[in-house]
């Protein structure tokens, strides 16, 4: 393929292709990526939605739900992550989890892959809720470390090798100390990365440093997916495969555009769209999410305003500059005069 005029052909990524990929640089010249990115692996890459629960009268909406389901797939994202933080997965009873599983599954019918929320405190209730989701239809499982309980790195080593070895799916690990209290090591991803089961980590420290040691403690093994939507081509660059997003709930369109841009190898125009949505990125983590995406999403037509405590609706502040914002990136938000 030919390397088009004063752009990268590609953003870098080793292990979105596998192995030996040719990265073209800016220079013209190239450099040799030898990751061993395994087959499961391959599929976590690009643009996955982590999708909100909608609720009316105090449990799952399921007609909003395929709604949301059918917008995110005509919007092309590659994959849908259920029940984890911003579906509020640790608030949803077990036949909540199972009805939102069972009715994205079908309706995905696997057009794209599918990953759900199971990390629970122990690994046997950790297990045991892989299982359900494999059951279901799930494709990959998105494993948070445990909270409360302040494992040590050898704990947790311990516990996502026994999620791996019984629960039945591949596991993407999904580190976010700042909610579990409990840091995943960049020695801890290397030592893991090793397993067959596990094929990716989420990292949502918000740190572009430790992604990047992230990245190199992984060395291709698992895919590295951004877990905060603000530094995502940034780390997409430096050698990650794409996006866990909570904005893409509001605006699947634009984030997919952004890869594309990427796989374009046109990086100006992705550090011009990352940039459009920084104010949309502030306004939707300036309250605990989910609260603002589903306020988002409340004032597009697409929900019910509701969301379970403790967690809270926006407040009318929030609400009126999350308009504001939306009908800045040319988002119809029919809400906005409520």
């Amino acid at each position: 393929m030919p390397q088009p005029e004063n752009k990268f052909w590609s953003v870098g990524i080793c292990g979105i292709t596998g192995l030996k990929r040719r990265i073209e640089t800016k220079m013209g010249g190239a450099i040799e990526c030898s990751g061993d990115l395994r087959k499961d692996a391959l599929l976590i890459e690009g643009i996955y939605t982590a999708l909100i629960t909608p609720m009316k009268q105090g449990t799952v909406d399921k007609d909003a739900l395929l709604g949301l389901v059918d917008r995110q797939l005509a919007a092309g994202v590659h994959g849908l992550v259920l029940c984890a933080t911003t579906g509020e997965g640790s608030v949803l009873t077990n036949d909540e989890r199972r009805t939102v599983i069972e009715t994205a599954v079908r309706r995905v019918d696997k057009k794209i892959p599918i990953c759900v929320g199971t990390g629970c405190i122990s690994a046997w209730a950790t297990v045991e809720q892989t299982r359900i989701a494999k059951d279901l239809g799930a494709d990959t499982a998105l494993v948070v470390s445990p909270a409360y309980v302040k494992p040590s790195q050898e704990g947790m080593i311990d516990f996502f090798r026994e999620v791996a070895d019984s629960g039945g799916l591949p596991i993407i690990l999904y580190n976010v100390p700042s909610r579990t209290m409990s840091d995943i090591a960049p020695s801890t991803v290397a030592s893991l990365s090793t397993h067959e089961k596990i094929v990716g980590i989420k990292e949502a420290t918000g740190s572009m440093l430790r992604a990047q040691q992230v990245i190199a403690a992984a060395e291709g093994r698992i895919a590295v997916l951004s877990g905060d939507d603000p530094i995502t081509l940034s780390l997409i660059i430096a050698g990650g495969t794409g996006v866990i997003s909570t904005a893409a709930n509001a605006v699947p369109n634009i984030w997919v555009s952004l890869w594309q841009a990427c796989q374009d190898g046109d990086i100006k125009r992705a550090a011009q769209i990352q940039n459009n949505l920084v104010p949309l990125h502030e306004v939707l983590f300036s309250e605990a999410n989910p609260g603002p995406v589903k306020g988002a999403l409340h004032l597009l037509g697409h929900i019910a305003p509701e969301i379970r405590l403790p967690l809270t609706w926006p407040t009318p502040k929030t609400m009126s500059r999350l308009a504001e914002e939306l009908g800045r990136l040319g988002v119809s938000v029919p809400g906005a005069a409520q």
